[in-house]
């Protein structure tokens, strides 16, 4: 037994659990000094006998009851983790007061001693051993394992599956979750290194397991964008992640239409851009079974794989405040989210995920619905005001919307569809640069995502909002379209939309389209549409409706197809400005002002906003939805009333310019239309 000499005296005390680098006002879990009593038992029972007489003596204790043979499992699985693999000694912390000794095990035995142990006291094909590692794994300081119990934990597993142990799969599928997105920290990498050797050296086994296969894939390609500094280490993802795509691709098609937005930001990677052409072009290559990219994106996500990037830490912290913080004061909790996980630039590409997964996973129950617990859609809109790039607000986008694209009632679920329809319509009154700013991209992504599919993806977005229409997500979208803010090309766009559930739009009056001084030229970027790189359009039955215009804003290019990749991939990302959603963060939110959002840290000579991750790099940029634009520095009065993108006070900036131009101002004039723009805020 510990001792600890204090005052002349001894007192008994327990050693310190060494499986996670705690600090000492730290408190370690129940469970961990269940295993740390345990292996102590283990110990004294193993002191001063032959290899003869100790199996001898674990048979006989295992088989006197389950909690007999729990307790050795315990003991047994702790040495292994926490034994150094030459098997020297064990050195326990222990902690009394102020005074601060070290418990020395003398062992004789090592890890592989240990396993053969456990190999003669198991009892139930490894299940409990299983069990106490995944309560390792879904601890919410998985982060702080130390490394050495990492690395024998990986060995660990791979002893279990040469023994062919039941559950393995499971306790590797729990693993990758662990894995974090956005975090390029000496650790995280460590454990990105130790799975994919895992896999590597575990290739046959890891085969006949669909789910995790799929998992593996799902998980692989999206770390390979952010390690485009880490050269091998992506490589290495690439290789296993493309060689699971070529030979298991029928059960990585469970992952559904997510699949495609993941293959979608690394196709211009090396390693991925066959695979993605072979998807496009020849599918009956991947699998006999593969009809087309049609098939992947009218298969809705499960939710095990958007869960999959998000650790149980972030999701205990997201979940906390989407069940339990009123909306009028969930702000600071969001802040303390944000710095702890998304304040580096490389933590950018979790936004994604995070919107996938309170979209796809995070469900409410009706109780919450009806409580003042803060509603999805506003914790959205707060979240979606910290990006500061504009290629992750184009992607928050896609994320946001991506299951209206390809929307079925049959196999999609209202909820999917719910937090969109809101943040459009609540946000009309104070916010309608960001309503015009969402049914714009809607209007372009429904002809522009995937051009052969067109009429299709307008149908889909259209039965969206008719299903959030008639189940009572919102009454109608009628106050929308005739608010006095929305202009008459968002209008427009919502006929073009849904021309069931609004009136045509009347055409802009000739007497506003005589002052302009020239007619604005056709847009380089509005013209890819007209590109005969695109495949041609597919008969789809579906409703005629008008053409939407061009909207002013800059517009997306369209999903990289076959023929128009290689356009895609070289197109440039110099001249690459805010897209409205960001201009709208940055301008209404004040997100520029240090007082307002968490400063996120950029490298040096960053100045112009955007992450510096290049396409060199394999930079996380989804070049298929954002287009380039010139630089909205020095804009004039006269440039910011022609351009309607940037209306953010609709009328009154019109009504304030008039006011103050007058020969005789109209002082309360003037003072109505500044109290209007200040109540914008």
């Amino acid at each position: 037994m510990a001792e600890i000499q204090s005052g002349g005296t001894h007192s008994p005390l327990p050693p310190q659990p060494q499986l996670f680098q705690l600090e000492p006002i730290d408190v370690a879990e129940p469970w961990q000094h269940e295993l740390v009593e345990c292996f102590i038992s283990f110990s004294t029972l193993s002191a001063g006998k032959s290899q003869t007489e100790l199996h001898e003596t674990l048979q006989q204790k295992a088989s006197e009851s389950m909690h007999s043979h729990g307790e050795l499992v315990n003991g047994v699985v702790y040495g292994i983790l926490t034994v150094p693999a030459e098997g020297n000694t064990v050195r326990l912390d222990s902690n009394a007061g102020c005074v601060l000794t070290l418990w020395t095990a003398q062992l004789t035995t090592d890890r592989v001693s240990y396993l053969r142990h456990l190999n003669i006291i198991s009892r139930d094909g490894f299940a409990h051993a299983i069990s106490r590692l995944k309560l390792l794994e879904t601890a919410h300081r998985f982060a702080w394992v130390r490394p050495e119990v990492r690395s024998q934990l990986f060995w660990l597993l791979s002893e279990l599956v040469k023994v062919s142990a039941h559950g393995v799969d499971q306790v590797v599928l729990v693993l990758t979750r662990q894995v974090r997105s956005g975090d390029v920290t000496q650790g995280n990498v460590k454990l990105c290194w130790l799975m994919v050797r895992f896999a590597q050296a575990n290739y046959a086994w890891l085969s006949t397991f669909p789910v995790l296969v799929a998992t593996m894939v799902y998980m692989l390609g999206r770390l390979a964008l952010d390690h485009s500094r880490i050269p091998d280490l992506r490589a290495a993802e690439c290789e296993l992640a493309v060689q699971l795509l070529r030979e298991r691709f029928h059960e990585c098609c469970m992952i559904g239409r997510d699949l495609v937005r993941m293959l979608q930001d690394v196709a211009r990677i090396p390693e991925f851009h066959d695979l993605w052409q072979d998807i496009l072009q020849r599918p009956q290559s991947l699998s006999p079974l593969f009809a087309g990219i049609e098939q992947l994106l009218r298969t809705p996500t499960p939710p095990m794989f958007l869960a999959n990037r998000i650790t149980y830490e972030m999701e205990a912290r997201l979940r906390f405040i989407l069940e339990n913080l009123p909306a009028t004061s969930y702000s600071r909790n969001l802040m303390w989210f944000v710095q702890r996980y998304l304040s580096t630039p490389e933590s950018e590409s979790l936004f994604s995920d995070l919107i996938r997964y309170i979209i796809g996973v995070f469900h409410p129950s009706n109780a919450v619905l009806a409580s003042n617990v803060v509603p999805r859609y506003v914790f959205l809109g707060g979240l979606l005001r910290f990006i500061r790039s504009p290629v992750v607000a184009a992607n928050a986008k896609l994320a946001l919307f991506y299951d209206w694209l390809f929307y079925d009632p049959k196999s999609d679920t209202i909820m999917n569809i719910e937090p969109g329809v809101l943040i459009i319509a609540q946000s009309v009154d104070k916010y309608t640069f960001m309503t015009a700013s969402f049914i714009e991209f809607l209007a372009y992504e429904s002809d522009a995502y995937l051009p052969e599919l067109a009429p299709a993806i307008r149908g889909s977005i259209r039965l969206a909002m008719q299903d959030a229409v008639e189940k009572g997500v919102i009454p109608s979208i009628m106050p929308i379209y005739e608010h006095p803010r929305i202009e008459v090309d968002i209008r427009q766009n919502l006929y073009h939309l849904f021309p069931q559930l609004v009136p045509p739009a009347p055409e802009p009056a000739q007497s506003e389209a005589s002052t302009d001084d020239a007619e604005p030229a056709k847009d380089d970027d509005a013209m890819l549409l007209d590109s005969t790189d695109m495949l041609p359009p597919v008969a789809v039955d579906s409703e005629t409706t008008p053409e939407p215009p061009k909207p002013a804003v800059e517009l997306p290019l369209p999903i990289a197809m076959p023929q128009s990749i290689q356009t895609v991939s070289a197109a440039p990302k110099t001249s690459i400005a805010l897209d409205p959603v960001s201009r709208m963060f940055q301008e209404e939110f004040g997100i520029v002002d240090a007082d307002s959002a968490p400063e996120v840290p950029t490298d040096a000579g960053n100045t112009n906003g955007v992450s510096n991750m290049t396409e060199e790099d394999g930079a996380p940029e989804d070049a298929a939805l954002v287009a380039s634009a010139e630089p909205l520095s020095d804009i004039s009065v006269e440039q910011a009333l022609e351009d309607t993108s940037l209306w953010l006070f609709g009328s009154t900036l019109q009504t304030f310019v008039d006011s103050v131009a007058a020969a005789e101002p109209d002082v309360k004039q003037i003072g109505r239309s500044v109290k209007e723009i200040v109540d914008m805020f």
